[in-house]
């Protein structure tokens, strides 16, 4: 099926979702007070970025960066949710799980950039209430004095802060194919902000929950704090496969980067193929924040191509 045009409201919803697969990986591990720093600066960035692309296609040089650190990206998400999905005593297992959570998304690769995005406007639904589920249970839980302790450095948090916003640096590769009239720019600022605030929301949670020193040592904190909040393992389970949604949303965004016709397919399978490696799993999460950091600012220099 050949791209149509897409809405607004469908890129800010893939943000959204999207975005929030790794804002769970940084809640936890960062300080929520830079987190919602980081919120701001990003919100702040998009907006300046909506208005120096003006609806255009990302300059040639843009593409395959984009299109390279994808790749990355996706790799760590597939390697992440493998992970955090295997038995603890199978660890041969977290490569067909890989493979398993990749193949959905090669053949979704295949077809038109409006299959992906309408799914998407499907997940949403379910994400939105999981996440407010999740927030409403364990807001009353929190222990306060826990959120007012450090949780990481201030700079290594705000630059988690960038990753989960970084969903909103792969929905400009799509601005020009939005429809015509839309008051696209500006419902996306609000969306963006929204994400940073709800990826700061889970770290105070998982902070109150844990605290920031227990936190810090454990593999995935934010789904530990989740299955506090019914004393059972099987809570935590649940949300787990629930958060497959933001999983492969991310991931789904992140290869639409590659471009048209069969090409995302090929972004899933060589992300794939890096994931088993466990190479990108290995890369500093300071770095991973600053080469995306890197990439907006690159964004923002270079000139937009031109409309086709």
């Amino acid at each position: 099926m050949k791209s149509k045009k897409l809405s607004a409201r469908q890129l800010a919803v893939a943000v959204m979702v999207g975005g929030l697969s790794a804002g769970a990986a940084a809640a936890g591990r960062s300080d929520w007070r830079w987190l919602l720093a980081a919120a701001a600066l990003g919100t702040a960035a998009g907006w300046l970025l909506l208005r120096r692309m003006g609806g255009r296609p990302l300059h040639p040089v843009l593409r395959a960066l984009y299109g390279g650190w994808a790749v990355v990206l996706m790799a760590q998400a597939l390697g992440r949710s493998a992970g955090r999905l295997q038995p603890a005593e199978g660890q041969g297992s977290a490569v067909w799980l890989i493979l398993l959570l990749a193949a959905p998304l090669v053949w979704m690769g295949w077809e038109g950039d409006g299959a992906f995005f309408r799914a998407v406007e499907v997940f949403w639904l379910g994400t939105a209430a999981a996440a407010a589920a999740i927030l409403l249970l364990g807001l009353p839980r929190v222990y306060w004095a826990w959120t007012l302790e450090p949780g990481g450095s201030w700079s290594g948090s705000l630059l988690a802060g960038m990753l989960p916003l970084s969903a909103g640096l792969y929905a400009l590769p799509h601005l020009y194919k939005v429809e015509k009239g839309e008051d696209g720019p500006r419902r996306g600022v609000i969306w963006l902000g929204a994400l940073g605030a709800v990826c700061a929301a889970l770290g105070l949670l998982t902070a109150g929950l844990l605290s920031p020193a227990v936190a810090a040592q454990l593999d995935g904190p934010f789904f530990t704090a989740a299955g506090l909040l019914g004393d059972s393992a099987r809570l935590e389970g649940l949300v787990s496969a629930l958060w497959l949604l933001p999983d492969l949303t991310w991931v789904g965004l992140l290869a639409r980067s590659w471009g048209e016709k069969r090409l995302p397919a090929l972004a899933v399978l060589a992300a794939a193929g890096l994931a088993v490696t466990g190479a990108a799993e290995a890369l500093p999460s300071d770095l991973t924040g600053a080469a995306c950091l890197a990439l907006a600012a690159l964004t923002a220099a270079l000139p937009p191509g031109q409309k086709k």
